[in-house]
């Protein structure tokens, strides 16, 4: 097992259950909600798919939900393993190529959507829609923030490192997770404000309403009179040949090219 026992900051989380699921039709096992990537991972999993263009292998690469290079398929169901939990008795499956449509026996059930409103829709739960959250609900306005992440934060929820710069204005020495931690349950609190985790914004109409897949089930259309986009930004990776390859070794030297 491929799996970090022991870390400087973070704790391996207590109580954990185990789920068992098959992978390309084989037992498998990881923990009750943890990503799928990372059961795979912790078994020693690199490849989880196939490029459809050339056949290169895929794997985990942004671990943040961002790409769809950790893709698998998922009781029928193409999926971002890395921001999917895993539960037990799922039918993992690697994608070969372009990921198969699920089958329609049936059409599905209509029904009216539900409706929101509010007077400005924030699109994003990073440090930028949760400040201006804060900010708006000082001034009396009535905010929906919508964010597809299951935690607010953004990219603060990977970052363990302490910040510097001013306390008042940025939290300096305290870590990122933390951060994301603090800001969240400020805005979960504040008067006015409905917050929308796990639900993607998927489309914005002539109309001032939105389209949001609540908990990526519920379609719910959010009536709004200004939409603010903070939907955040992402590291960009240095571009060289394999520098997307899964299953680089920790320690492992690269042969040199150089050498005959």
């Amino acid at each position: 097992m491929n799996r970090i026992t022991e870390h400087p900051i973070l704790s391996p989380a207590e109580g954990r259950v185990e789920a068992r699921f098959s992978f390309d039709g084989k037992p498998a096992s990881g923990y009750e909600g943890e990503p799928i990537s990372s059961a795979l991972v912790a078994m020693g999993v690199a490849r989880f798919s196939s490029h459809a263009k050339d056949g290169a292998p895929q794997g985990i690469f942004c671990a943040n939900g961002q790409c769809s290079q950790c893709s698998l398929m998922v009781d029928g169901v193409a999926v971002k393993s890395c921001v999917t939990p895993l539960r037990a008795g799922m039918d993992v499956r690697s994608v070969e190529g372009l990921p198969p449509l699920p089958l329609a026996d049936s059409p599905p059930a209509l029904s009216k959507p539900r409706r929101l409103s509010c007077e400005v829709l924030v699109i994003g739960g990073g440090p930028s829609g949760l400040a201006a959250t804060v900010e708006l609900s000082k001034l009396g306005i009535s905010v929906v923030l919508a964010d597809d992440k299951a935690d607010l934060g953004g990219k603060l929820v990977l970052q363990t490192h302490k910040f510097f710069g001013s306390e008042a204005d940025c939290y300096a020495g305290t870590r990122g997770i933390d951060i994301a931690r603090k800001l969240s349950d400020e805005v979960k609190a504040l008067p006015g404000v409905t917050v929308l985790a796990n639900s993607p914004v998927v489309g914005l109409y002539a109309d001032r309403a939105a389209g949001v897949l609540v908990d990526y089930r519920d379609y719910v259309l959010v009536d709004f009179k200004a939409v603010l986009v903070a939907a955040g930004a992402r590291e960009r990776s240095v571009l060289f040949p394999g520098n997307d390859l899964p299953g680089v070794q920790r320690g492992r030297r690269l042969p040199d090219p150089r050498q005959p």
